[in-house]
């Protein structure tokens, strides 16, 4: 019972702290802004409830470097390329010392703002420090509030990488990342393009036997949940209702990956109608549900032939190396 009421009041507070920042940029008159600081707070949130204060805090950091530099490249492919790929690969790089996990959510942020640059109402894009500094002040909220919340929770013992495997892993994913945004931005794919990305980040693992199967678990998650989704368009087509809903869902999404007893389709048919919610509120709500759905495929596709053509590579070094996986 007591473990039931702590679930709850951890949801109902992160629920409470994404919409924190938003509410305050919309109040100080910057609510072009408004809706990009709620992956942030998320961002910087898990790792100090999940991990430590000094994780979160190079999220918050890599958050306001990422985001002011995406901001500043927005529209140039290669540019919006390489600033993906740069962050991927340090976010990579923290695989040695098992922290990658904790720190997923920054690529995926950068990725949505190099797709999709905050604008004004005129049509004007945000200034880059504005969103950096914007970013970083929700991100430090995040870890704040992650902080306090995870006093009394168990925190996961991170498990280290050996070198050969990290540098691996976090060269894929730059390089895989780099390319999808750099055909994202030249094909002006919008938020669809923030999800492509999403899918590589997310599908792309260490270890390809991972890579393997959560392709798979994603590509059912996404059917399910855009499917979730729509119902929920048709019984509550309201955009505020819809807006509060989706933010429901991303901090449950956020509650099931944290417990590992369940699989990570379940999670990505939870995360999929958030998302979709949240973003098709504002906008045509099948287009966004429709674009989700193939970014997710074309993103999967990527990363599944990356893999393939990967496998006879980290079989022969898991050989080496004396590891039964690879």
């Amino acid at each position: 019972m007591k473990k039931s009421i702590g679930i709850g009041v951890t949801l109902a507070a992160m629920t409470v702290a994404v919409a924190v920042p938003p509410i305050i940029a919309n109040a100080l008159g910057q609510s072009a802004i408004a809706g990009a600081l709620i992956l942030p707070v998320m961002a910087s949130l898990l790792p100090a409830l999940l991990a430590d204060v000094r994780t979160a805090l190079f999220a918050a950091g890599g958050l306001a470097v990422g985001s002011t530099a995406a901001a500043t490249v927005a529209g140039d492919p290669l540019l919006a390329a390489l600033v993906m790929a740069a962050t991927a690969l340090l976010v990579g790089l923290a695989c040695r010392w098992g922290r990658s996990k904790n720190l997923i959510l920054v690529p995926i942020t950068v990725g949505f703002v190099v797709c999709v640059p905050p604008a004004t109402a005129a049509d004007l894009p945000v200034q880059p420090l504005l969103l950096g500094a914007a970013s970083l002040a929700a991100a430090l909220w995040g870890t704040a509030v992650g902080s306090f919340l995870g006093k009394r929770m168990p925190k996961t013992p991170p498990q280290p990488e050996i070198w050969p495997r990290v540098w691996a892993y976090a060269i894929v994913l730059a390089i895989l990342t780099g390319i999808a945004a750099g055909i994202s931005v030249a094909t002006d794919w919008g938020h669809a393009g923030g999800w492509f990305i999403l899918t590589v980040v997310l599908v792309f693992q260490p270890y390809l036997q991972d890579s393997f199967r959560r392709t798979g678990q994603r590509a059912v998650g996404t059917v399910i949940g855009v499917i979730g989704a729509y119902v929920i368009h048709v019984l509550l087509p309201w955009s505020t209702v819809e807006v509060v809903v989706g933010a429901v869902l991303m901090v449950i999404a956020v509650i099931v990956a944290m417990n590992p007893k369940y699989p990570y389709w379940f999670f990505t048919a939870l995360l999929t109608p958030a998302i979709v919610l949240l973003a098709g509120s504002s906008s045509d709500f099948t287009e966004v549900a429709v674009s989700r759905l193939l970014a997710t495929l074309a993103g999967a596709a990527l990363s599944l032939a990356a893999a393939l053509l990967l496998a006879p590579i980290y079989r022969a070094g898991a050989k080496k190396h004396g590891h039964a996986r690879y």
